[in-house]
């Protein structure tokens, strides 16, 4: 069964999926940078790349979008586009944008600008596939293309075309708002991370969705009414609770964020990241198995597949990934290793493709990646040896001193703190955070004066009750 976790701070906003009591993937949104991905807006085209198959795109950000051409495209500079997000921007690279605007529902995805109806490779009965496809082909016009999701299995006509209409009169209205008004505008925004995952994997296998937030807890609430008024008796409500720490979250997380991953047997992963790829190095560690070295390396490999998969979601890993397993002998086992590992990237909605095992026996992957993984949240770069992600981030520092304060504030009669900091981190908070700390104050009603505190690692902080 599955459980959905949210938890909502000041600084951010966190879903956790569980499944069977192990943390499988975690979405982070922070509230200071709202999603971008799947939001619609007009754009200015700036610089049209013809050499490149591409151009430039204001759409009122800091950096220009990055839109890629067709080969006979009649973009213009200074044309007003519709574009919509397709993946975030990532350090120094914008937004990449596409052309081919898209609307998901809860059964369909509207493409107007297609006139194909496909179907999701993961809905697998041929018979069902048919059904589906003859379903929507008698109220889908030829003018507009639909992807039929997985979730529209078993639905009846009535509910796909109901989510069809809501769609296309989505659409209808974002093509008035385009045409009204000059310069770079947002004409659709995307539900946040939350509220999508609900809308889009609420079924009868999520045992329960947690939330500890009233105003969210009624957002999800009026999805839940809209797709069928059963499910609103999973959700609970448990607010001013450490919720990540009452269903064991918080201690799966600080796991994931090291780079040693140990397996049940005994072996463990060495995942390390670098700027071009991501290296994860399989071994058996103390596991020595009751029979030969080929059946113990084997079952130590087989084992990894199921937890690179679940790292690489949990994590958020993208781009390429090369995986290093044990050497292994019979062909036999190498084929079923691959064929393992490519079962258990299926419960990954990301896009990825297994290109098979390289001359030298690595595993190359190719994950899609669509924004920032989980240790650009937590992690930040140690400023004493200059190592990459190795040190807890002020965001990890800011939203424990949030649990602390909200345990303060129910649990004892304190309403005066003071909040000690490492010069380092004291210093950034200073600058960047104390708008944050101003609405951790307001929301808990308590007074936090910050005060420097050279003995502390700058990973740390320390709490004073003022009488």
């Amino acid at each position: 069964m599955k459980k959905i976790i949210i938890e909502s701070l000041v600084l951010s906003e966190k879903t956790a999926i569980v499944e069977d009591d192990k943390l499988v993937e975690l979405l982070i949104e922070e509230n200071k940078n709202n999603k971008l991905v799947s939001n619609i807006y007009r754009g200015i085209v700036k610089n049209v790349k013809a050499g490149l198959e591409a151009c430039f795109v204001d759409i009122g950000f800091e950096k220009l979008a990055y839109l890629p051409l067709k080969k006979d495209s009649s973009i213009k500079s200074g044309m007003d586009i519709m574009v919509q997000i397709n993946k975030e921007a990532i350090g120094t690279k914008g937004a990449k944008l596409s052309e081919e605007i898209s609307l998901s529902g809860r059964y369909l995805v509207y493409i107007p600008s297609n006139d194909r109806i496909t179907i999701s490779n993961r809905l697998q009965d041929e018979e069902e596939r048919f059904r589906l496809k003859k379903l929507v082909k008698s109220f889908v016009g030829k003018d507009c293309g639909i992807i039929i999701r997985t979730e529209a299995n078993g639905c009846s006509k009535e509910e796909l075309e109901k989510d069809f209409n809501e769609l296309k009169e989505k659409y209808d209205l974002i093509c008035k708002e385009f045409k009204l008004g000059i310069g770079p505008k947002l004409l659709y925004k995307e539900l946040d991370f939350s509220s999508k995952y609900i809308n889009d994997n609420i079924n009868e296998d999520v045992e329960v969705i947690v939330v500890n937030n009233e105003q969210k807890y009624k957002e999800i609430k009026n999805i839940l009414k809209h797709i069928n008024k059963d499910y609103i008796s999973k959700l609970k409500l448990q607010e001013n609770e450490d919720i990540f720490d009452l269903y064991r979250i918080q201690s799966q997380i600080e796991k994931s964020l090291n780079k040693k991953v140990w397996l049940k047997s005994g072996g463990y992963l060495i995942i390390e990241n670098t700027e071009a790829l991501t290296v994860i190095d399989v071994n058996t560690g103390k596991f020595t198995g009751s029979g030969s070295r080929e059946d113990t390396v084997y079952k130590t490999n087989l084992e990894a597949c199921e937890e690179i998969a679940r790292q690489l979601r949990l994590r958020d890993i993208g781009g390429i990934i090369i995986v290093d397993f044990i050497d292994m002998i019979k062909k036999k086992n190498k084929e079923n290793l691959l064929k393992t590992l490519n079962n258990h990237m299926q419960k990954d909605k990301r896009k990825s493709e297994i290109l098979g095992l390289t001359r030298l026996g690595l595993v190359e992957i190719a994950r899609r990646r669509e924004k920032s993984s989980i240790s650009d949240y937590y992690l930040e770069d140690c400023i004493f040896c200059d190592s990459t992600l190795s040190s807890k981030s002020i965001n990890f520092l800011i939203d424990d001193i949030e649990k602390e304060v909200m345990k303060i504030k129910y649990h004892t009669s304190y309403s005066d703190l003071e909040l000690e900091l490492n010069p380092i981190a004291l210093k950034k908070v200073k600058s960047n955070y104390m708008d944050i700390i101003n609405k951790i104050r307001e929301k808990y009603k308590i007074k936090i004066s910050l005060k420097e505190n050279e003995k502390i690692s700058n990973e740390k902080y320390k709490i004073i009750f003022v009488s």
